[in-house]
């Protein structure tokens, strides 16, 4: 079998200096056809330890060698791409949370009392989303 590649995946991390950006690595341990099972580097003897004894360690992660989506990419500039597209996912999502407390918060503190069900207008934001025909 010829040598497996690195898989990089890249991941952030708050604390007191702010957000700290950083390119993971993990060691391909297996591989077949359509997969690659990856681990921490600091996993790496005693996965490969288990796969000799047949068993594919729990923590071993699945990762396809053809996807759009993955966990982590033989190529760091892809995984890059990945975290790109993951933390634009995560702002679209957290703006939708922020603006749906904002505009519940609105209407809860305008009216004296709430009944068991009550609609809120929204926001700009909320309207412009593509509601179809609902």
């Amino acid at each position: 079998m010829s040598e497996l590649p690195i898989h990089y995946r890249y991941i952030d991390e708050i604390g007191p200096a702010g957000v700290t950006i950083s390119c993971k690595k993990f060691v391909a341990v297996r591989e077949s056809e359509h997969f690659f099972w990856i681990v921490q580097p600091s996993y790496e003897l005693v996965a490969r330890h288990s796969i000799e004894r047949g068993r594919i360690p729990r923590y071993a992660k699945r990762v396809p060698k053809v996807s759009t989506k993955r966990f982590a990419y033989p190529d760091k500039a892809a995984a890059l791409e990945s975290y790109k597209a993951r933390k634009r996912w995560q702002m679209s999502h957290a703006t939708l949370a922020l603006e749906r407390a904002k505009t519940a918060l609105e209407a809860i503190s305008e009216s004296k009392e709430i009944t068991d069900e009550h609609t809120c207008p929204g926001g700009d934001y909320i309207k412009q989303l593509g509601w179809g025909s609902y």
